[in-house]
């Protein structure tokens, strides 16, 4: 050989040795073996390499290289030891080369070209396996890339991703069929929107069979093709499996729960969410899950128990709150307070705690905690300012002060952030009517009702702002549509309005001044059922079933209930006694009680969120 076909190889034989070494180390790493006879050096040439062929070349090697046009120019390279066998061989050892280095994308792309033409041009059987082998682990790895760069891609970019990470992943199996990972995220990328269940299966499928020395991953593959089953026993029957390979796997024991959820298996099913959170005790989100699970499923008490063994093991300001939201649903204000104290002593400058805190004070009529407490949390967090819990309190601490205006503007925040939040409309038109906006309630309430024209709150709300402004024939057809929509449901919730709405009925019925609107026979048997369902208690409902009777001509039965009546009022200290005493009088003399409310509407202006008063 001369000395220009030697550099034109490879530099030097050290050079090419290195390489060889890097070729052997890629192989070994990447679990193939490479096949002897290839075109780079053998241990046989650097054994016969000779010392000129070794030396270092000058710096003018580069100009000495360049061949003149008159003289062709020798091979680059001598061919393949086994050209017969393997005409393939040298696009395959650029490939191995290449590998080495490649580290993007079109690096990948280039090396599977290289190995694509070497298979076309033919290989010898050991080498042909060789190089589908590497030709899978290219594709697998361009698959992953692909599938990674998508979280940072949007809409057709994304979507071009998804599916060149599809083709190369399959473009894998199809070279290694064993390749478990590429199984894998073909079926994860198929989860995504427009996916195919049908390929997640088999893909799934394909993965368990080869993670058979892999539990933990074989659970992984049971879990995702779960997901897909639309067949509730074998759905239960892969998740069953994937536990049983990973007891761990905490996302198999939550999905079996909700399995068991939908299969009325209800005990089974907070067995394993009392798992899931043993498992990690110390993970707030999980803690989180599984408490709103058992929450769902009418099992407060078992959440606080399940929370009060993970405080124990690993006490913290997160789990300390989580388990004071619980205290509060159960109504344990006391147990809920302590606990707030407890995460605030941890983490002083937890601004979510700071508000639940300040809720708590508001229960308390604690109005100076509750404003302290907001202010430190939006001190700590200016953006807490925004969310709704700092609203709400903000709201009550408004209302607290007697500054109807303030709360009336951050109720609307709350109700434009969720226009369908029925519970706070009603509030909003609570507040109209504290704030003399009786106007405002009844246009509230309405466009309520042309959502749900059933609600008999909103109907019963709405009758009383109609009975605000002196519309009271406005008034009896929606407390008599409300009574309709309860009928004979007798459950706590419904028996408190009920009780609402057959006393301020009756009390209409008993003394509007507008004669063809009055009904005393009606007022007294809605009178009667009213103080039946409060057993007697409440003064104002004594007062109304007086107010019926004196309508219909019994006054010496309104005289004793309206005594009823004082004497409740007076125990209860009631803010109205002056007027059931009046009301007494107004009997002794046979003279039924009238009253009209006709409220002079609030004209003054509500002030924006940016005018609110510094609470």
């Amino acid at each position: 050989m001369n000395r220009i076909s030697i550099i034109a190889e490879s530099a030097t034989i050290d050079d090419r040795s290195r390489r060889l070494h890097l070729i052997v180390c890629l192989v070994l790493v990447a679990g193939f073996v490479h096949p002897c006879g290839t075109s780079i050096a053998t241990a046989q040439e650097v054994e016969t390499a000779t010392p000129a062929e070794t030396d270092e070349e000058s710096p003018d090697a580069a100009a000495d290289a360049a061949p003149m046009e008159s003289t062709p120019a020798p091979p680059l390279s001598p061919p393949p030891v086994n050209a017969e066998i393997d005409p393939g061989q040298a696009d395959l050892d650029e490939a191995v080369l290449k590998r080495i280095d490649a580290e993007s994308n079109g690096d990948l792309e280039a090396v599977a070209a290289l190995i694509e033409s070497a298979l076309a041009k033919g290989l010898s059987e050991e080498n042909d396996t060789f190089a589908r082998k590497m030709l899978g682990s290219v594709q697998l790895q361009r698959g992953q890339g692909l599938a990674g760069a998508m979280v940072r891609l949007r809409g057709r970019q994304q979507l071009l991703a998804r599916t060149e990470a599809t083709r190369a992943l399959q473009d894998a199996i199809d070279n290694d069929p064993d390749l478990a990972e590429a199984h894998m995220l073909i079926a994860q990328l198929n989860l995504l929107p427009d996916g195919d269940t049908d390929v997640i299966r088999e893909s799934t499928t394909a993965a368990i069979g080869l993670y058979a020395d892999n539990p933990i991953e074989q659970s992984k593959a049971y879990l995702l093709r779960a997901v897909t089953q639309e067949d509730a026993d074998k759905k239960l029957a892969d998740l069953n499996a994937a536990i049983e390979a990973n007891p761990g796997n905490a996302d198999a024991l939550r999905q079996r729960a909700g399995a068991q959820l939908q299969a009325g298996d209800v005990e089974r099913a907070v067995e394993d969410l009392q798992r899931v959170l043993e498992l990690d005790p110390t993970n707030q989100q999980i803690a989180q899950e599984t408490v709103q699970q058992l929450v769902d499923l009418d099992r407060a008490d078992d959440a606080v128990a399940l929370l009060s063994k993970a405080i124990a093991a690993s006490p913290s300001e997160g789990l300390y709150r989580l388990r004071a939201i619980l205290y509060r649903m159960l109504e344990k204000e006391d147990e809920a307070f302590a606990d707030l104290n407890k995460a605030l002593a941890m983490q002083p400058k937890d601004p979510l705690a700071l508000l639940q805190r300040a809720e708590l004070a508001l229960g308390r009529d604690d109005v100076k905690s509750a404003k302290q407490d907001l202010k430190s949390a939006t001190e700590i967090a200016p953006q807490v300012e925004q969310i709704d819990q700092a609203i709400v309190v903000r709201c009550f601490i408004a209302i607290e002060e007697g500054r109807m205006a303030d709360a009336i503007s951050d109720m609307q925040i709350l109700i434009e952030r969720n226009p369908n939040d029925t519970f706070r409309q009603l509030q909003l038109a609570s507040l109209y009517l504290q704030d003399d906006r009786p106007r405002q309630a009844i246009e509230t309430l309405t466009s309520v009702l042309e959502k749900e024209p059933g609600n008999s709150a909103v109907l019963r709300s709405r009758a009383d702002a109609y009975l605000a402004v002196g519309e009271h024939s406005e008034a009896i057809a929606d407390y008599e549509r409300a009574l309709d929509e309860i009928g004979d449901q007798d459950d706590e919730e419904n028996t408190a309005i009920l009780s609402g709405i057959l006393n301020n009925l009756a009390w209409v019925l008993a003394t509007s001044p507008q004669d063809d609107v009055r009904d005393g026979q009606r007022a007294v048997e809605l009178g009667e059922r009213a103080v039946e369902l409060t057993d007697e208690s409440e003064a104002h409902v004594l007062s109304t079933l007086a107010a019926g009777y004196a309508e219909s001509g019994d006054f010496d039965k309104a005289i004793q209930w309206s005594k009823k009546a004082v004497e409740q009022g007076q125990k209860e200290e009631n803010d109205q006694i002056d007027q059931l005493e009046q009301e007494l009088e107004s009997y002794r003399k046979n003279e039924p009680w009238r009253e009209k409310q006709e409220t002079e509407e609030n004209q003054l202006p509500i002030l924006s969120p940016e005018d609110l008063i510094d609470t």
